[in-house]
């Protein structure tokens, strides 16, 4: 994403959550908008009825109207100004701020924790007790695997990495055997 889309997208989802203090609906603009760009996402047509140039404002406003009489009127303004705008596509990158901005309010981090093989629940529920003791914020644990690691660990959490991997080791012991 170029960097003038995702301050726009900061914006909006800034101005969002605002609106949403006021209100209180935070978690029904989300559930609303969310919905919505996924439908966009996996049906083309409706993201082309959007942004085609030869569709106008106003037949494109009338579209969203009837594409959105059930949600409340937050959500159904949002979309409408995105629409007015001609920034539906900023719609994702939106909601993944709006969805950042929600969880930073309720305390909540995410994290990647990248395995060479699987771990066990319990073990995946110590790793989180640490990681919350440690940071006092709730954890959002995400576990994958990748093989290629050997053994050990990579966890990710916002821009830091803790690479506990044997490969990543390797790597590191053949980084200063080069440049000796």
């Amino acid at each position: 994403m170029k960097t003038d889309e995702k301050a726009s997208a900061t914006q909006y989802a800034n101005a969002i959550l605002q609106l949403t203090d006021e209100s209180g609906d935070a978690r029904t603009v989300f559930t609303n908008l969310e919905a919505f760009s996924r439908a966009m996402k996996f049906s083309p047509e409706i993201a082309v009825l959007f942004k085609h140039p030869a569709i106008s404002a106003p037949a494109r406003v009338k579209l969203l109207e009837e594409a959105t009489k059930d949600m409340d009127k937050l959500s159904h303004r949002v979309l409408e100004l995105l629409c007015e705008r001609r920034q539906m596509n900023l719609l994702p990158a939106i909601m993944e701020e709006f969805y950042e901005l929600l969880r930073s309010r309720q305390n909540i981090v995410k994290a990647q924790l990248i395995c060479a093989e699987e771990i066990a629940e319990d073990e995946k529920n110590s790793i989180i007790e640490k990681l919350s003791h440690r940071l006092n914020k709730k954890i959002d644990l995400n576990v994958s695997i990748d093989k290629s690691l050997i053994g050990g660990y990579i966890l990710k959490i916002k821009d830091q990495v803790i690479d506990g991997s044997l490969k990543g080791r390797l790597n590191s012991i053949e980084k200063s055997l080069l440049s000796v």
